[in-house]
């Protein structure tokens, strides 16, 4: 994974090799520190994004979806109503396929209301986003 990031905050979090050198900052620090204990199964402080390339309706929605909590889901439907917009499930779906912080702000936990997982464009796609459900799991 490679985590991006201006002076303002995280701009990119991926899978392979960042397409852009960016000079480390504590921005890329605090975002590679997340995810390390995120994989552990432990709290981090989360980062700041850098959100100046969103729209508003884009910024809204992860913002909102950023404060789930682990082992959680939450419908389409229900973001959207997060949101403020009970009607943009289908909006709700195209900001978490274009997501610039996956795994951070938590779009793999977002799934159908029928509880089937959906779609998920990272690398692996719903294979990916199974294991990361699974990861999230919380045991007795």
């Amino acid at each position: 994974m490679f985590v991006e990031a201006s002076s303002y905050g995280l701009t990119k979090v991926g899978w392979g090799k960042s397409e852009h050198s960016e000079i480390d900052n504590i921005h890329t620090q605090k975002g590679v520190h997340w995810l390390n204990k995120y994989f552990d199964k432990t709290d981090a402080k989360m980062p700041i994004f850098d959100t100046r390339n969103l729209t508003i309706f884009q910024k809204f929605v992860l913002l909102k979806l950023k404060t789930s909590e682990f082992g959680s889901i939450i419908s389409y439907g229900q973001l959207a109503s997060k949101a403020n917009s009970p009607r943009a499930s289908r909006a709700v779906g195209s900001v978490m396929a274009m997501n610039p912080w996956p795994i951070i702000v938590p779009c793999h936990r977002v799934v159908r209301s029928d509880g089937i997982i959906g779609n998920y464009s990272g690398v692996g796609g719903k294979t990916t986003k199974q294991w990361l459900l699974n990861h999230e799991r919380i045991e007795s």
